[in-house]
């Protein structure tokens, strides 16, 4: 099979596609940009099926563009069709294979993981691209599954083995935040059949979808801090200052000021998976970053998401467990839960206390001892650590820290800056990287940037003069007009 393109993908419905008819919305939906059609009708005939998608053959020849037949696998070679699509509930894609041969495309389509699982391990040749959704509800199929949601739907696209496209209720406007959750094309019904003009509407889809990804979107989940410095507020405005659009499930509620922290109340579990569930079933998550999780249950349900949803994008996790002020923030219940999350996330990035906590020893007191701690905390099944050093004994006149990811060992450093003013820095640098590591290549030049970005805010930090204690960091230095 030559490459398949699933950019623009048109599925018919005949009824929809009055009173133009069929065979004239495709052709005007090739002419704007459409890359692949599907012939679907499930009410007529294989007479009629046949009759029309032969019609349709003679619109594609000489296009490039393939015609795929919904289900009806019996007839590809009767109409002279590049191939077939099946469903869950149709013929298995072994029996459609087998039936095809070798040569013809043939797209599945899938719905949830344990679809997903089932066709990851058939054999390697059996479909060429899977159709993943719905995304929403649709009026072209009421007894669809229940809609996938951008955050899952980016999950499964990540695991398929062969290219991938959303189906069900995608519209234009989905485009760019389809691309950018890495899906290889859109398959649309209503978007272009029964529009006034096919041929616009699918030039406005394709033109969104080579317009480039979307602007990068990242979820927190932490504590609030009402004084804006740490926590939600201090993660909301990092990945605002690092060009991503912020997202935020809240799971507890401090009262606190630069001056320390005077109370906490953890947010009810089920109302922390209800803010999940909605941000899952709407939103493109193209990065997550954990911050506070006062207890054992926030910690374990937490982790069902990592696991689920959120298993295939980059995961930062900041195990707040001691404030700059040195309060202690986490339940001491909590720690071994958090320190079961550390193999669910991509990077850590722990404070001198922190990993001194999860590692059970003393914190670190020079660059050598941070290193080795680092290391241990990789041992424990982290895949990557970024360990947090400040001003170390050794380190000169710059603050060291150490990132150990991909099996390489790395110390970034930057001027030390005497201020007092260093409230929420682990907070807005989890951020910064969660913000910038769909926007970089990799965790190194992720890790760079964020610490230059992040050592310009403490050293504009006190043009703030917010509170009377430990001062906020200024999270847009680079953005107001000084």
């Amino acid at each position: 099979m030559s490459h398949l393109d699933l950019s623009v993908y048109l599925v018919t419905d005949t009824a929809m596609c009055q009173p133009l008819g069929v065979a004239q919305t495709v052709r005007q939906a090739v002419a704007g940009g459409a890359t692949l059609v599907q012939l679907r009708d499930p009410d007529c005939s294989d007479e009629e099926f046949v009759r029309l998608g032969r019609e349709l053959i003679d619109v594609l020849t000489g296009t490039g563009v393939p015609l795929i037949l919904t289900d009806r696998v019996h007839l590809v070679e009767a109409v002279g069709a590049a191939g077939a699509h099946v469903g869950q509930s149709d013929m298995s894609p072994v029996a459609a294979r087998e039936l095809l041969g070798p040569g013809p495309i043939l797209g599945l389509s899938v719905t949830d993981e344990k679809q997903l699982a089932a066709a990851a391990a058939l054999p390697e040749g059996t479909v060429d691209y899977l159709g993943l959704g719905p995304l929403r509800a649709t009026a072209s199929k009421p007894d669809h599954a229940a809609p996938t949601g951008y955050a899952r739907l980016s999950a499964l696209a990540r695991r398929s083995p062969v290219p991938t496209c959303a189906i069900g209720g995608v519209k234009a406007a989905d485009a760019a935040a389809l691309k950018a959750a890495g899906l290889d094309g859109l398959a649309v019904i209503s978007a272009i059949c029964g529009r006034p003009d096919p041929q616009e509407a699918t030039r406005a889809i394709a033109e969104a979808w080579g317009s480039g990804p979307a602007i990068a979107s990242v979820l927190s989940i932490a504590g609030s801090d009402p004084s804006g410095g740490a926590g939600i507020q201090a993660d909301l405005k990092a990945f605002s200052a690092n060009r991503a659009y912020g997202m935020s499930v809240i799971t507890a509620l401090t009262a606190q000021n630069t001056q320390g922290v005077i109370g906490v109340q953890a947010v009810p579990v089920e109302f922390v998976r209800a803010q999940l569930d909605a941000i899952v079933a709407d939103m493109r998550v193209d990065a997550v970053k954990i911050g506070m999780l006062a207890s054992a249950a926030l910690a374990e349900t937490v982790g069902e998401y990592l696991a689920g949803p959120f298993a295939d994008v980059p995961v930062v996790l900041d195990p707040v467990m001691v404030a700059t002020s040195g309060d202690r923030l986490l339940d001491s219940d909590a720690t071994d839960a958090v320190r079961a999350l550390l193999p669910l996330a991509d990077l850590i990035t722990p404070n001198l206390p922190e990993a001194a906590v999860l590692l059970e020893t003393e914190p670190a007191r020079s660059v050598g001892e941070l290193t080795d701690h680092a290391r241990r905390l990789a041992e424990l099944g982290a895949r990557g650590v970024y360990a947090k050093g400040g001003h170390l004994e050794g380190s000169g006149a710059d603050a060291t820290d150490v990132l150990i990811v991909d099996g390489g060992e790395h110390v970034l450093t930057a001027p030390f800056i005497n201020t007092s003013n260093t409230h929420g820095t682990g907070c807005s640098l989890s951020s910064a990287l969660a913000a910038l590591r769909p926007q970089r290549p990799d965790w190194v030049s992720t890790a760079s940037d964020a610490k230059t970005w992040l050592s310009g805010a403490i050293a504009a930090a006190d043009e703030l003069q917010v509170g009377s204690g430990h001062g906020p960091v200024h999270h847009f230095f680079a953005l107001w007009d000084h």
